[in-house]
């Protein structure tokens, strides 16, 4: 959506506050989509702080009571998951609202699944965002209100909370698989559950007809034709039930003179019907007083919850053809570049061939693009593996010395070539740690690459280990250029390099750090950056100890740990 055209629909835009005076604080890294942000709800009662990133807005949270939180999923640093964790530990009752992109959808599934309430998928949609924070300030409202409610109020309060907690059990239900004809099923069984009802339909729109197809049907055991009559009636009663913006109740006579009642109730999303949901009673009965009250909100929660499986199928296809892709493309690059490597080798050779110095330095640099070549297709298929959750796979318990003195060995030439003096620094005592030994060995050369890279010839690389917080700390000092603090946010993001010459100059992929920081994180670690402007850069991460505990407790305490420099 554009910025101006949100702009103008911001003049337009309704918003009548569950809860006026709320404190509201917005996470978004970039400044537009925040200013709009800004702007959308100034025009509301509320106390709004803005904040561009994740560990701002975690800072500002232990410091002041909000009632909702806004976050991006996709920050620099701490990320949307860790502003709803550190949300959820300020106060429970706090509603987060995440807004994300297509390509993590699975991601914001999983969110939904630790607390946050529901997102809004960019580009968003100001009536979109205007009804999902109006949804979440309710939630908080009622929150607030149950807080404060007196003695004369607790059978109330516990009714409406018995009733909070049926439609969480049932969300927690329909949420739990991510296969669209089990979630289907799910809903129309909690439907009926819901208003002890016989029978149940579930109906899903069909683009390709504009008519509602019935994917779902229980407790209809009359005869075929009985049992298409009755699906026929409720599929469009009146000609109604594709407009439906609020739940209908329907007369269905049986063959017998019985009288079927029937709630018919929309599943919306952005105000268009996406279905219907209808339960029914036994001939001549009534069903539960609950049933227009509760079922509507099942049915918003079913549309959430068809859009999120939906949603994640596309995303998994969409990540099959990818990986796919990359898998063809590098193998097919892989094999005549292969052929040119050798050819290479051959004419380098000086007992089949003389060549002139002009002719040896044009043959050094096709060996060193070739190499580039090969470093850019192992970082393609090593980034599509991470982002499978495969990249990682044979962990073993492993000596951390033995590990880091080979990492060192394999980078001594590049550090010799570029003059730069490499130095490890073993402390005392460290301790043995389960991963996978060249993914680590992978990390820590990604990490010493870059330092080389980026320092001065008669400079030094120190990579150091010690024991720290149950875990290991490794760091790799520069005394190099230096980033600068308006960069430091974009190190780990995927084909990020800076813009100066000095990192021209180096080249890469600008996959290490993001393929570094997977890795880490898959052996339930951490990885940062601590870094000035023309006085070198430090990059650590940390890594649990191995540990043998009972069955049930953390194997990992240390795991949130890790922050400062070595002591």
């Amino acid at each position: 959506m554009p910025i101006e055209q949100a702009r103008a629909d911001l003049e337009q835009s309704e918003l009548a506050s569950p809860l006026p005076n709320a404190r509201l604080l917005v996470v978004d890294d970039e400044e537009p989509v925040l200013e709009l942000l800004g702007d959308i709800l100034s025009e509301y009662p509320y106390q709004v702080d803005l904040v561009p990133t994740g560990e701002e807005a975690i800072d500002r949270m232990r410091a002041e009571t909000y009632d909702l939180v806004l976050t991006d999923l996709n920050l620099p640093g701490t990320d949307g998951l860790g502003v709803l964790r550190a949300a959820k530990e300020t106060d429970a009752d706090v509603a987060v609202v995440l807004l994300t992109g297509n390509a993590t959808i699975s991601v914001a599934i999983e969110a939904l699944r630790k607390g946050a309430y529901d997102f809004v998928q960019k580009p968003f949609q100001i009536a979109e965002l205007e009804a999902a924070l109006e949804r979440a300030l309710e939630r908080r409202a009622f929150a607030l209100k149950e807080r404060s409610e007196g003695e004369i109020r607790k059978k109330m309060v516990e009714a409406a909370r018995a009733r909070q907690k049926t439609l969480y059990e049932i969300a927690k239900d329909i949420t739990e698989t991510i296969e669209l004809d089990e979630t289907l099923s799910r809903i129309v069984e909690r439907s009926r559950d819901l208003c002890a009802a016989e029978q149940g339909l579930l109906f899903l729109l069909d683009e390709s007809n504009g008519r509602l197809a019935c994917k779902v049907d229980r407790g209809l055991e009359a005869e075929d034709r009985e049992r298409e009559r009755v699906i026929s009636d409720l599929a469009e009663p009146n000609g109604k039930a594709l407009y439906l913006k609020s739940p209908i109740e329907e007369r269905i006579e049986d063959g017998s003179g019985g009288v079927r009642h029937a709630h018919v109730v929309p599943m919306l999303l952005e105000d268009e019907a996406i279905g219907t949901i209808a339960v029914l009673s036994t001939p001549g009965g009534r069903m539960e007083d609950d049933t227009p009250d509760l079922l509507p909100q099942l049915a918003g929660m079913a549309s959430i919850a068809i859009r999120n499986v939906r949603s994640y199928e596309k995303a998994r296809e969409l990540d099959r053809l990818k990986s796919e892709f990359v898998a063809v493309v590098s193998h097919e690059v892989r094999t005549p570049l292969t052929s040119i490597k050798g050819s290479l080798e051959i004419l380098s050779e000086g007992k089949y061939f003389q060549l002139s110095p002009e002719q040896e330095e044009l043959l050094k640099i096709s060996q060193a693009n070739v190499e580039r070549l090969e470093e850019l297709i192992t970082s393609i298929l090593d980034f599509s593996k991470l982002e499978s959750g495969r990249l990682s796979t044979s962990f073993e318990e492993i000596d951390p010395a033995a590990v880091l003195e080979g990492a060192v060995a394999e980078m001594r030439n590049l550090a010799s070539r570029s003059e730069i003096e490499l130095r490890l620094d073993l402390g005392e005592s460290l301790p043995r740690i389960q991963a996978d030994r060249l993914r680590l060995v992978q990390v820590v050369t990604n990490l010493a690459s870059n330092a080389i890279k980026f320092s001065s010839p008669g400079q030094e690389v120190l990579i150091r280990a010690a024991a720290h917080k149950e875990g290991l700390r490794v760091d790799v000092v520069d005394k190099g250029i230096g980033i600068s603090p308006s960069d430091l946010p974009r190190l780990f993001l995927r084909f990020q390099q800076l813009d100066s010459s000095n990192t021209r100059k180096a080249g890469g992929t600008g996959l290490g750090l993001v393929i570094s920081k997977g890795i880490v994180e898959e052996h339930g670690g951490e990885i940062h950056v601590e870094s000035e402007k023309g006085k070198g850069s430090t990059f650590w991460f940390w890594i649990p100890a191995r540990q043998d505990e009972p069955d049930g407790e953390d194997p990992n305490p240390g795991r949130d740990g890790p922050s400062g420099p070595l002591g």
